[in-house]
């Protein structure tokens, strides 16, 4: 059989390393996409070619057709595209845009849609009995937002749509409402649901037509932001207590691929977990499940190019630990570019920028675009690499120790900024109060 070119999407992100790192021994040639270059996999040594694309979220008609004549290229060798974040849904609606010998590695789209956006899956989840906490359409950003009918202060509001804690808030009264509500774009439609007791569970799943094959746990220890934000420490726990709910959804919901589905639990065996939010794609612990004995990405290769998988599926090592340095990271990047000669060259403009407001990232994206290219930065491009992989005391969910080129991947900043103007919303993200 020959081996396909594998496209991943959203080069950008940590979770494509894990990806291409997965799927390397079954794919022929591995493809990054993004509209951005100069991205993590597009270093990686896992990555043969890159290509860049419009935007799935500026531009989603112009991302497709991208998409698509991107995969005409390899019509000899078969193409699996391998979505990775949030274009996961809008490749799958695409599905019959492109031409035979392409394949996506995604669920049906009816099956998204039963689950994204949040509204979506707080009617799926209303009456087949899958614990969860009572969730309300309140408003939106264009006519406003009301009060719960069904449940009183204090509560969350999230947006319908939206990842990694964007817009989560914990609303503890009517002034709050009206602030939130304050700070919302038109097409913002937020939700308000019951405060669940306990910690956050994050439970992933690999299912096939309906039928879950294996889902593993871990909770987040840290987050970052602290409120609502992604987790960076993280640990596996036994996923015997999500499975029911799991089954349940991969049922309703006829779910063939990966998910990963949010939990609350106070983790004592008499109380229920309760189901926060899905996600319909990858997740940002996802090399952390790797490392604690399931490889998703391999398995869900597999089970795309065969229909079902052909390998061990593992076990799931309980206790496993990871960390994503996220603020370390932030931290390398600035003492790396702060301390070459480099950036003495620059140190006025350095700082003025680490003397101003903002977060840590926000203002090494800022000091990024000041770079020409990454040829003129060699010297502090040089240092990131070294301080980003100098890491022997810890078991680090970043990217592979043999793949030190990856760390280059920091610079998608500086092309972000170059191609829309402005920093990803990655690196600017700031929660609201």
């Amino acid at each position: 059989m020959t081996k396909p070119v594998v496209i991943i999407t959203y080069a950008r992100s940590l979770m494509s390393l894990t990806v291409a790192e997965s799927c390397r021994e079954l794919a022929g040639r591995i493809v990054a996409a993004d509209s951005v270059d100069m991205t993590p996999l597009g270093f990686s040594k896992n990555c043969d070619e890159a290509i860049i694309t419009a935007d799935s979220r500026t531009d989603p008609e112009a991302f497709i057709t991208d998409m698509v004549e991107a995969c005409a290229k390899y019509a000899e060798n078969g193409v699996v595209i391998m979505p990775v974040f949030e274009e996961m849904e809008l490749l799958a609606r695409a599905r019959d845009r492109f031409p035979a010998h392409v394949t996506i590695a995604a669920p049906d789209a009816d099956a998204i849609s039963k689950v994204t956006p949040k509204h979506h899956l707080a009617e799926t989840v209303s009456g087949t009995g899958i614990p969860a906490p009572a969730t309300e359409r309140i408003g939106d950003g264009k006519t406003g937002l009301h009060e719960p009918e069904g449940f009183s202060y204090p509560f969350l509001v999230k947006p319908s749509e939206g990842a990694g804690g964007r817009g989560i808030s914990k609303i503890a009264d009517a002034d709050a409402l009206k602030s939130y509500a304050g700070g919302l774009r038109e097409k913002d439609i937020i939700l308000a649901q019951e405060l669940a007791p306990g910690s956050d569970y994050c439970v992933s799943a690999l299912c096939n037509k309906g039928e879950l094959v294996i889902c593993s746990a871990y909770t987040n220890l840290e987050q970052f932001p602290k409120e609502h934000g992604a987790g960076v420490v993280r640990e596996t726990v036994d996923a015997a207590p999500f499975v029911k709910a799991v089954e349940r959804i991969a049922h309703e919901t006829g779910w063939d691929g990966v998910f990963e589905a949010d939990f609350m639990w106070t983790g004592e065996e008499a109380d229920t977990p309760l189901l926060i939010e899905i996600n319909a794609r990858f997740w940002a612990g996802v090399r952390h499940s790797k490392l604690s004995g399931v490889d998703y990405p391999r398995l869900l290769l597999e089970q795309t190019l065969f229909g079902a998988i052909r390998s061990d599926p593992g076990t799931p090592q309980i206790g496993h630990r990871s960390k994503v340095p996220m603020i370390w990271m932030a931290s390398a990047v600035s003492e790396a570019f702060s301390e070459t000669e480099y950036a003495e060259h620059l140190s006025e403009a350095w700082e003025r920028l680490t003397a101003s407001e903002g977060n840590l990232m926000d203002r090494v994206g800022r000091f990024l675009s000041t770079l020409g290219s990454a040829k003129s930065a060699g010297e502090a491009i040089d240092d990131i690499m070294f301080r980003l992989t100098d890491r022997s005391d810890l078991d680090i969910d970043l990217m592979a120790e043999d793949d030190p080129r990856s760390a280059l991947g920091v610079l998608f900043i500086a092309s972000h900024l170059a191609r829309h103007g402005k920093l990803p919303p990655e690196i600017s993200y700031k929660p609201m109060e």
